[in-house]
């Protein structure tokens, strides 16, 4: 297929880029490098350099692609930087989507897949399920309840095979927002023997971004039309639990220390995924475990 992935250079776009040329499908990238880089984008793919904010130049790139596939992607996501410019999120993550969609209603693909988030879901406890109604607690996860609004809307009106993707915790190589593995990693790979962290009693459901790229790839291709999917390991690990991880890795104590300046306002004590829908689907689950993971990023595999 010919497939545009919207946010194809950045963390998990790229890695999806890299699965996707992989099994033969002509791939091309929408991206602004404002977060991801050229050297992360596969060779075999086409790089179109475009704001998803800019409705002409999204529409430039998919009459040139006229692509049969689109995974969009591109999005702002690390909640403190939405909260801190909510302005800029609205106008990426839903007046980006927009463009998008409207770009495409000439060239409807024969599937779409929206990376929404496990942030649309309530503060519940235990793994969720995807029935679970949307119950937003921050403005990233009202961000992306729109777009999986406007997507439905799209496959009503042109009969497109739509697929939400609710994504979890995502790690990995290529990480560039200072979620809690990567600063973990950083402070670690400094030689630091104490941390400072926000928030460490929450727990969250890690997953590796290649595994979760092959996901993807398989719900662009398998899915059934207008569902909607978790994507996650289905195993909640507080930050206690990453700590004590890397202690192993490493073979040396860590200790914590609180960074006031750190600690989110609001935040869910848990966020773990029931998975079941997507292995049913698809047969997928991660092949990387969390030691795996974060022994490779910390340069200890």
């Amino acid at each position: 297929m010919r497939v545009l992935v919207t946010g194809g250079a950045g963390f998990i776009g790229s890695h999806l880029v890299d699965v996707l040329v992989d099994q033969g499908h002509a791939v091309a990238v929408l991206d602004d490098l404002s977060r991801g880089k050229r050297e992360w984008v596969d060779p075999r793919a086409d790089l179109h350099l475009a704001d998803i904010r800019d409705a002409d130049a999204v529409q430039r790139v998919v009459d040139a692609v006229q692509p049969e596939a689109v995974a969009h992607l591109a999005a702002l996501h690390f909640i403190p930087a939405v909260d801190d410019a909510p302005d800029l999120a609205h106008a990426v993550n839903v007046t980006g989507t927009k463009n998008v969609l409207a770009a495409l209603r000439a060239h409807a693909p024969r599937r779409l897949i929206f990376a929404s988030t496990a942030a649309v879901y309530p503060d519940v406890v235990g793994p969720i399920s995807e029935t679970t109604p949307p119950d937003p607690i921050d403005l990233y996860g009202r961000t992306k309840v729109e777009g999986e609004k406007l997507v439905t809307e799209f496959a009503q009106k042109t009969g497109a095979e739509t697929v939400i993707a609710r994504l979890f915790n995502v790690i990995g190589a290529r990480e560039t927002n200072p979620h809690l593995v990567p600063e973990v990693v950083d402070q670690l790979k400094r030689a630091e023997t104490t941390l400072r962290l926000g928030n460490t009693s929450p727990r969250r459901d890690y997953t590796d971004a290649a595994d979760v790229a092959v996901a993807l790839a398989a719900l662009l291709q398998t899915a059934p039309r207008g569902s909607t999917f978790n994507v996650g390991s289905g195993y909640g690990v507080s930050v206690v639990d990453v700590i004590r991880l890397c202690e192993k890795i490493l073979g040396r104590q860590i200790s914590v220390e609180v960074d006031p300046a750190r600690v989110r306002k609001i935040d869910r004590q848990e966020l773990v995924a029931d998975a079941t829908t997507l292995r049913e689907a698809t047969g997928w689950s991660p092949t990387r475990t969390l030691p795996q993971t974060l022994a490779a990023l910390l340069g200890e595999a």
